[in-house]
This record gives structure tokens, sequence and C-alpha cells, in this order.
């Protein structure tokens, strides 16, 4: 019998391999898009993540700090 835990595991996998057949059959009909959605979307995406991250993570630490 299977533990809820394994189960957990076993769906987050399931819908990674859907996910990854649906991105491999977007890339092969949108070859353009999928590149620039590659090499350009995704690393401005990931600093504007960061950046947010920082900001929520620092604005209340320098306002308790009295620093703005």
């Amino acid at each position: 019998m299977k533990t809820v835990f394994s189960k957990t595991i076993h769906r987050l996998h399931k819908i990674g391999v859907i996910f990854d057949r649906k991105a491999e059959g977007f890339v092969f009909h949108h070859p353009v898009i999928a590149f620039f959605a590659m090499f350009v979307g995704m690393p401005v995406l990931i600093l504007a993540m960061v950046s947010v991250g920082t900001l929520v993570i620092m604005f209340p630490i320098s306002n308790w700090l009295g620093w703005c």
C-alpha cells in the first residue's frame, strides 16, 4: 500500500511529464516563439522575480530600521 507522500510524488511526476510533452509540442509547432521565450523571456522573468522577492524581504526590514 502506497503512502500519501508516495502518491503525491507520483502525481507531481505525472504532471511534470504531461507538461514536458506539451512544451515539446509547442516548441515543434512554434520554434521562433519558443526560442524567444526560452532565451529572452525566461531570463527576464527570473530577474524580475528575484527583484520582487528582494523587495518583499528587504523593504519591511529597511522600514523597521528607519532607512526609508
